[in-house]
């Protein structure tokens, strides 16, 4: 019997940093099933069921490796852990109705995959020396990852990039605290559960008071376009010789552009500098510029 626990301890590794290795495993397996459970609901053959849950599984870690270049491609790394992924998505497949009646589970296990691989992403990225911002980065991009490759494959715009509550706000908060708390010397497994906490928070916070990722932001432009507005008359009037004459010019120029479309807007223009360069005793000038004006 000892053999046999030496011999799966041996083959058991953590991804890198401090995530201890059932962790790891546990974080793979919430996520192939929860991918094999997407794929089950949007009615994919085998096949699409095996892809999907091995992508949301692995897909985020991948993309991390590859970043890093640091300790191989955990992928790669575990075929054990590979062959139990595509056998749970054939259980997954072929006993899809277990699942349909645990929804609240399901979110939960979905939920922890996203904390679990926040923080395996973001303490590996921090291992190995990326530094306080990139550990972020790249604690969410394991968090989130999977699921939008996977979203991807299957023709769907990620869920991350649509109105949503909050789901890559959640690992990017989760990778946050984690990194930040590690970097002002906390225990290592403290932040790490602090970690897991703060996205499950975050997750179900969202979804009780309905906090969404807003698709219809405010446009800024206006409020910051009218005080530039003002001050290129002010420039003008200082440097350019304009002032209140050649700013009430502009204000009839663009009514008129309003009334007449741009023709009148152009034969407005060149009648009104006619007034204005005309003496102001010359009635022809002026005489033309306000029967134009009428």
């Amino acid at each position: 019997m000892d053999e046999i626990f030496v011999w799966f301890a041996e083959r058991i590794t953590a991804s890198g940093g401090v995530v201890p290795a059932f962790i790891d495993y546990f974080a793979v397996v919430v996520g192939v099933v929860t991918g094999a459970m997407f794929a089950c609901d949007r009615k994919l053959d085998i096949v699409g069921t095996t892809v999907c849950g091995l992508l949301t599984a692995y897909g985020g870690g991948i993309l991390r490796d590859f970043l890093l270049q640091d300790e191989g491609v955990y992928f790669m790394s575990h075929p054990y852990l590979f062959l139990l992924c595509v056998g749970l998505c054939f259980f997954v497949f072929y006993f899809r109705g277990l699942f349909h009646h645990l929804p609240s589970l399901i979110f939960l296990c979905d939920t922890l995959s996203v904390a679990l691989y926040a923080v395996a992403g973001a303490s590996k990225a921090f291992d190995c020396g990326s530094g306080v911002v990139m550990s972020v980065v790249l604690g969410a991009i394991v968090g989130v990852g999977g699921g939008a490759i996977r979203d991807s494959f299957v023709g769907e715009v990620p869920g991350i990039f649509k109105s949503s509550n909050y789901y890559a706000v959640a690992a990017i908060g989760g990778s946050f605290v984690y990194v930040t708390f590690v970097a002002f010397g906390v225990d290592a497994a403290l932040a790490a559960t602090l970690c897991v906490v703060a996205v499950l928070v975050l997750r179900y916070a969202s979804v009780y008071f309905d906090w969404r990722t807003g698709d219809d932001p405010v446009d800024l432009t206006p409020y910051v376009s009218r005080p530039l507005v003002r001050l290129a008359y002010v420039v003008r009037a200082l440097f350019l010789g304009g002032g209140k004459k050649e700013r009430r010019r502009r204000v009839r120029k663009l009514k008129m552009r309003r009334s007449y479309g741009d023709e009148g807007a152009k034969d407005s223009d060149g009648a009104l500098r006619a007034g204005e360069d005309a003496a102001p005793g010359s009635s022809s000038a002026s005489g033309d510029t306000l029967k134009y004006m009428r």
